[in-house]
């Protein structure tokens, strides 16, 4: 599966990354090699063709592990770490496989083993390869781990911790901008809602009273019939409906400038920047209101019970709107039945409710938002509404508005994940990347220096087994009295010499040389010379 994304990934890569890839692992092959060679190979000891083999074997495996590590981290550092051993703990890959590890892998259990592997790796090979104390190997091994491994693989991490960020802040950038334009339409909806609610509540009953005065002034205003008898009769008719047609014409006019004000009012309330400064109607209104629909000639009854008390603005602007829209409905859709107003405070609430009985119909087509609107206005209020028709006929709007109410809100909507905790095991995570590259820095400068400062163990050989050994033997029979490793190697005149650390009891011949040597050489398989050398320290 792994493979298959590598391909596609390959096949839509640009040019630029598959040079880039290409030089990548051919520059890690070759140096790798070339460090190889530079670092192992001693021509008088190490054969050419085994050095130039474990060279082919180095540039290869780098050739191959480097592309490998963009499918497969792990995998790649730990075959890079297992092949240090015969390669002498010398790759130039570890430092991108380490790197590649440290910006794609994320479990911790995998990361430590492969990163101890290539431990294990970096001190088996240079232990095997120089031959140097184990101590001095570890020393050796930490600091070329910690610097050519360790190093890298933090501040990949580190990069890519940053990346996630990034991009964990671009994303909630543009989750803020949804959020934003949301709101942004979600308050024009509510705006234009709450405009058009305004209008049919304040201007949609202004406008039925007018309806109602101006079918009353109609109706006062029947044609005069001419007559000898019927003289008397139709000037007194005339005076009468003169009377009623002047009292019509001026609730006309007052109604008329109450409708004016009224939308004067909303314009006011709607350049408001908040609810708290609306200045809406109150519950004192209602008797004017009342007073404005028995004009009409309908009988309107206003009971009020119950001690008053203080209500918050929208509280007391959706109790008025609920009888000025009850009152509205009926006299609209219930021409001439009686209607019963109702204001009553209770021990927790307020309850408000207009009754009408059956009436009228009427013929045209009621859109249903008057109600709508209502119902919001009453739970934004922190109440609720409730309307319908009643048993024996006619029709019923009643609210119940708490005192001590909480206004609901209209909260945007809950980003998804959590952005502050994100950041925090972001934070987390590369203060530990930081912790590491301090720390791989500190391990290779002490490597370094211990290294440096530990002290080689002499190989010893004493008086008696340098005067045991005679010319023209063996080497190998020679060898065996010899340690295994020498202090210095060096050839001259086609001879293969070796010098190991005499016994503190041998005393220098010059008087300020301070230790002995003794030097064996080699020449066609036999010892052909030995020699008791001063050194100076």
């Amino acid at each position: 599966m792994r493979a298959a994304l590598a391909v596609r990934a390959a096949r839509r890569a640009g040019w630029q990354r598959l040079t880039y890839e290409v030089g990548l692992a051919l520059f890690c092959g070759l140096g790798t090699a070339f460090f190889h060679l530079l670092l192992t190979y001693d021509p008088p000891q190490d054969p050419l063709a085994e050095a130039v083999a474990y060279a082919v074997l180095g540039f290869g495996v780098s050739v191959l592990l480097v592309p490998l590590r963009l499918i497969r981290p792990l995998t790649a550092l730990m075959i890079c770490g297992l092949l240090a051993i015969p390669m002498g703990g010398v790759s130039l890959a570890l430092v991108p496989l380490s790197a590649s590890v440290g910006y794609r892998a994320w479990q911790a259990g995998p990361i430590v083993v492969a990163y101890l592997t290539v431990l294990v790796g970096c001190v088996g090979g240079i232990h095997r390869v120089s031959g140097l104390p184990l101590l001095t190997s570890f020393l050796v091994g930490l600091m070329e781990f910690s610097a050519f491994v360790l190093l890298p693989g933090a501040i990949a991490a580190m990069a890519a911790q940053r990346r996630v960020l990034v991009m964990t802040m671009h994303q909630r950038n543009l989750e803020l901008h949804t959020e934003r334009k949301l709101a942004v339409g979600q308050a024009q909806t509510r705006e234009r809602n709450r405009i058009a609610a305004e209008l049919h509540d304040s201007l949609g009953h202004r406008l039925t009273l007018l309806s109602l005065y101006a079918g009353g002034l109609a109706q006062a205003s029947p044609p005069l019939e001419v007559g000898g008898d019927a003289s008397s009769a139709g000037n007194a008719l005339a005076q009468v409906n003169d009377a009623q047609r002047q009292q019509a014409l001026g609730l006309l006019r007052d109604t008329s400038a109450q409708a004016m004000g009224e939308l004067r009012q909303i314009l006011k309330i709607l350049h408001q920047d908040s609810a708290e400064d609306a200045g809406g109607r109150s519950l004192s209104e209602v008797e004017d209101t009342v007073a404005s629909a028995q004009g009409t000639g309908t009988r309107v009854e206003l009971v009020r019970a119950g001690e008053p008390r203080p209500l918050n603005l929208l509280a007391e602007h959706a109790g008025y709107r609920v009888v000025q829209e009850g009152l509205t409905n009926a006299l609209k859709h219930a021409a001439g039945a009686a209607i019963r107003v109702e204001v009553r405070y209770e021990d927790d609430a307020l309850f408000v409710e207009v009754r009408n009985g059956a009436g009228r119909p009427y013929e045209g087509q009621s859109t249903g938002q008057g109600l709508a609107g209502l119902a919001e206005r009453v739970r934004l209020a922190g109440g609720v509404l409730s309307s319908g028709p009643m048993p024996g006929g006619g029709f019923r709007i009643g609210a119940i508005l708490p005192y001590d109410a909480e206004v609901p809100g209209t909260a945007a909507p809950e980003p998804e994940g959590d952005f502050p905790e994100q950041i925090a095991r972001n934070t987390r995570r590369q203060q530990i990347g930081g912790v590491a590259v301090v720390a791989s820095i500190v391990l290779s400068l002490g490597s370094c220096i211990g290294s440096i400062a530990a002290p080689y163990p002499p190989e010893i050989v004493t008086q008696e087994t340098f005067d045991a050994v005679s010319l023209g033997e063996d080497e190998a029979e020679v060898r065996e009295w010899l340690p295994d490793t020498a202090f210095t190697y060096t050839s001259r005149l086609d001879m293969d010499c070796e010098e190991f650390v005499a016994e503190d009891d041998v005393e220098p011949k010059a008087a300020d040389a301070s230790v002995v040597h003794f030097e064996f050489c080699f020449k066609d398989g036999k010892l052909v010379g030995k020699e008791a050398l001063d050194r100076f320290d």
